[in-house]
């Protein structure tokens, strides 16, 4: 799935990319744009409601749940891998007004 911060999001051309970059002050000193790209990978993790019903009745935490799932993802087979290619956000700019 693609975040809203996706070039093909943001940018209806490549022109577009380049200008809003440019005013953006992404590029560095020798003209290069270095875009922020996230990979997601998909698997699943099986788990029955008697077992979920004996680790509530036993006091387990959800935290403790997560924690002692996330030790199986290493058995898991990852497949569909995404790949997200973002647009750089607009830096912080402070205006400041002098009276005249």
């Amino acid at each position: 799935m693609i975040s809203k911060n996706n070039i093909t999001r943001c940018a209806k051309t490549i022109k577009q990319l380049i200008n809003r970059c440019e005013s953006y002050g992404e590029f560095d000193k020798d003209g290069n744009l270095y875009l922020t790209v996230e990979k997601t990978e998909t698997s699943s993790l099986k788990i029955s409601k008697d077992k979920l019903n004996e680790y509530e009745s036993s006091g387990m935490s959800i935290l403790e749940l997560h924690q002692k799932l996330e030790g199986q993802a290493d058995d898991c087979v990852w497949s569909d891998t995404a790949l997200d290619i973002q647009m750089p956000k607009p830096k912080l700019r402070i205006k400041i007004f002098l009276d005249e």
